[in-house]
């Protein structure tokens, strides 16, 4: 019974394969001919551009693609972080790209906005669509950018700030002002103890939202308590 049970399986798995080998042998392309070539991840890397890069190094047959030229070809364009790059036989090449994923904007000094990575590194210019969910740092030096944006970033990962409440985080001189929640408040921290000063300004801002006041500023620098500026109109 067993040796039955195993004829009624392999004989349907030998008839598959032969029919599988008889059609590629069948087909006009040279076995393993390179036809196919996946891209995924692409967001803000264009599909052409990709394949301007890699095509140097792709070849007819699968085998003698250069799998690390490839990858080190994509990895060099400043908007990637990773590439994954696999064949899938016969006729297949599967690459994964993940982006550096935009994650703040810079104004630079001579008016130009950059777009931070997840790093604080600028890594391309504002595009159009870059805005959405992005806030704003203000700074000149790409030392203190990314100092601001690390500690922002801080502020974010512990919960004392939401990253939907920022618009803009203001340095200059060692001075800290960050813009943003529902009405625009600005909040001055100053040159130390920020997040124990924008603790202070978030306690008095809930404060005031629950007394009916709106706030423009809340200048936080002050040891015992803090000044505020309520909005007119």
């Amino acid at each position: 019974m067993k040796k039955f049970l195993y004829i009624l399986f392999i004989g349907p798995v030998c008839i598959l394969s032969m029919l599988s080998i008889a059609y590629l042998f069948s087909r006009e392309e040279p076995l393993f001919f390179l036809q196919n070539i996946k891209v995924n991840g692409l967001s803000q890397l264009g599909d052409k551009e990709t394949m301007a890069k890699i095509t140097p190094y792709l070849t007819e047959s699968i085998f003698k693609v250069d799998v690390a030229k490839v990858r080190e070809a994509l990895t060099s364009h400043p908007f990637v972080k990773e590439v994954s790059v696999k064949r899938v036989y016969p006729f297949s090449l599967l690459i994964d790209v993940k982006e550096k994923k935009p994650s703040a904007l810079w104004v630079a000094p001579d008016g130009a906005v950059y777009v931070l990575d997840e790093q604080g590194e600028p890594y391309r210019f504002l595009g159009k669509d870059d805005v959405r969910g992005l806030y704003l740092i203000s700074a000149r030096d790409r030392s203190d950018v990314k100092n601001v944006f690390n500690e922002t970033n801080t502020f974010i990962k512990d919960g004392t700030l939401k990253k939907g409440q920022l618009s803009e985080v203001s340095y200059r001189q060692g001075d800290l002002t960050i813009f943003g929640f529902e009405d625009g408040v600005e909040i001055i921290l100053g040159k130390e103890d920020h997040k124990a000063r924008l603790k202070k300004a978030l306690t008095v801002l809930r404060d005031a939202d629950k007394r009916g006041l709106v706030i423009k500023c809340i200048d936080a620098r002050f040891e015992r308590g803090a000044i505020i500026q309520e909005r007119k109109g």
